[in-house]
């Protein structure tokens, strides 16, 4: 196998735009020829037709999933183009600003993929299953992240916002 690795290579490289994804490619082909190491034909040539083989497998997995990333790139475009509102006066910018703080921190709070998932479904309009796929999780397991993600923030939510010394409501700083 080590053998064909320059091969394999030159294979990959002449095939993506970036010489940094076929050294990546190169090393997906190994793993997969190692976990399959005892599949391997014996013979060389049959050997070498079999790392080009999973080394094809490997380069139509990295389109498709360079395809899929781009048509999600393209549909975040658009709907960001057609979602972006002004606001009209800075009062109202300042207000909102403050009246979302807690809901930036309890969102905050969430690990990271649950708050990803919130975000695109609440902030960016995306369904739950477009936004799976955006994140490339299973579709059942982002409606399961997501409900308990909204039961946490219900959760937080409720509890009282913290005041200072005059009474006055003070969100809490989101940094």
């Amino acid at each position: 196998m080590d053998d064909n690795a320059d091969d394999l290579l030159r294979y990959l490289r002449r095939r993506v735009r970036k010489p940094e994804d076929a050294a990546d490619l190169l090393g997906r082909v190994l793993l997969a020829l190692w976990e399959t190491g005892e599949k391997v034909p014996t013979s060389d040539t049959d050997a070498r037709m079999w790392c080009f083989a999973i080394a094809r497998n490997v380069l139509r997995e990295h389109h498709r999933h360079a395809a899929k990333h781009l048509a999600l790139a393209d549909e975040l475009r658009t709907h960001l183009r057609g979602s972006m509102t002004e606001q009209n006066s800075a009062d109202l910018a300042a207000e909102s600003n403050i009246r979302d703080a807690r809901v930036r921190v309890a969102v905050m709070s969430l690990d990271t993929r649950t708050r990803e998932l919130v975000m695109l479904v609440h902030w960016d309009g995306f369904t739950i299953a477009a936004a799976a796929r955006l994140l490339s999780m299973n579709e059942s397991s982002a409606r399961t992240r997501y409900g308990r993600g909204l039961q946490r923030l219900e959760r937080e939510l409720r509890e009282p916002p913290h005041s200072d010394r005059v009474g006055h409501t003070v969100a809490p700083n989101p940094t």
